[in-house]
């Protein structure tokens, strides 16, 4: 009973940091539209809070906003109050302070008393964004247009007809999930998290996933790799196979050739570019608890993935992840191996952690060559999966 009352509490306490007051400028069915861009891999626009313009990143798997120095330096946070556990992708936790906004504004809809969790996720320090979370996206409907690259706010849901998918969606402590299933296996608590860069992330450890991995390895069918996973407090390094999926089915309607990646520990959920890449609008209708999507009739594959990824720590620029065995360049290199310049940029030239992250998340990954210290190149490319 102690246990349950411990649970109960916490739930409570988080139900009480999330309560925001909304208001409007306009009347109720004002929509407001904003430009936003994705030049390093999240959905970004402009909005305020208490009147300074900040770079909002839209991620609806945060249960909170997310605030580091940049924003708290910016009068972004009025005030901060008790400790909370924050927990992030990878499963780690750690004890972080709460602040308050006394006023956020996102188009001309202003917000309250909205809470954000105080912490320094060097991705957001450095890019100088403030991650908007699911307890104020959850408090309008928004209409994301991939194609014109606007984003439109509503406090009314955005009208839909017979032409959108509908997705249902259930709200756990604010955040959306939703239904999928493949191969005869259905998932039930799929996180919608447009914060999550890529496609589809999921757990390797149930045992009718490691017997589905099982099969497609022998079938060499499971692309494995080594790959660097950044969560808000964390980064892991982990091996993972990613699988090439001929049908993906959610509500009614089936995807086809869906790049899954396989992997722990992961939270279990669909990102911004399955969206992205399969539909011209996408729209979040909160108030109705469901998102609609107008499907692209031909969206093409989805583009194949430069399995080399690289991580700036203490001055030097080490290799975090590598695909294995599917290209010769593969035994080249070795996880954690320093390298000595980027296509032709010494890795010494980069000042701090901030300069090499805001250039390498805007880097083409068409074809990136790395340097050795023994002074050889190495070039790779994107590889197809299997």
């Amino acid at each position: 009973m102690k246990n349950k009352l411990h649970v109960f509490w916490i739930y409570l306490i988080l139900f009480l940091f999330q309560f925001t007051n909304l208001s409007a400028q306009s009347k109720e069915d004002t929509v407001f539209t904003i430009p936003f861009h994705m030049d390093a891999k999240l959905l970004v626009f402009k909005g305020k809070m208490n009147g300074n313009e900040i770079d909002f990143a839209f991620d609806t798997g945060a249960v909170q906003g997310l605030a580091g120095s940049n924003v708290i330096e910016k009068g972004g946070i009025s005030k901060t109050i008790k400790k909370t556990t924050l927990s992030d992708a990878n499963h780690s936790k750690k004890k972080v302070k709460i602040g308050t906004t006394d006023l956020m504004e996102i188009g001309g809809f202003k917000i309250s008393n909205a809470k954000s969790i105080l912490s320094d996720m060097p991705y957001l320090v450095c890019h100088d964004y403030y991650l908007l979370g699911s307890n104020v996206i959850q408090q309008l409907n928004w209409k994301i247009d991939f194609d014109n690259n606007l984003i439109h706010v509503s406090l009314k849901p955005f009208a839909t007809d017979n032409h959108y998918f509908k997705i249902p969606v259930t709200y756990i402590n604010t955040r959306p999930f939703l239904t999928l299933s493949f191969e005869g296996m259905t998932y039930k608590s799929i996180l919608i998290d447009s914060g999550f860069s890529g496609v589809l992330d999921l757990s390797d450890k149930k045992d009718e996933i490691q017997e589905f991995l099982s099969t497609k390895r022998s079938e060499s069918l499971d692309n494995p790799q080594i790959s660097l996973n950044t969560g808000a407090i964390s980064q892991i390094i982990s091996p993972t196979s990613t699988i090439l999926l001929k049908q993906l089915k959610i509500a009614d309607r089936n995807f086809s050739n869906i790049p899954i990646n396989f992997e722990s520990p992961t939270t279990e959920k669909i990102g911004i570019q399955f969206f992205a890449h399969l539909t011209h609008e996408t729209i979040i209708n909160n108030s109705e608890k469901a998102y609609f999507l107008n499907l692209k009739e031909k969206p093409g594959n989805f583009e194949d993935p430069n399995h080399l990824n690289l991580n700036y720590k203490k001055g030097k620029v080490l290799i975090a992840g590598k695909s294995i065995g599917l290209s010769p360049e593969d035994n080249e290199v070795e996880i954690g191996e320093e390298v000595l310049a980027i296509n032709g940029i010494r890795s010494s030239s980069f000042e701090d952690e901030c300069q090499f992250n805001t250039w390498y998340y805007s880097l083409n990954q068409n074809q990136i060559t790395i340097t050795k210290l023994d002074g050889r190149e190495i070039t790779f490319r994107r590889t197809a999966l299997k």
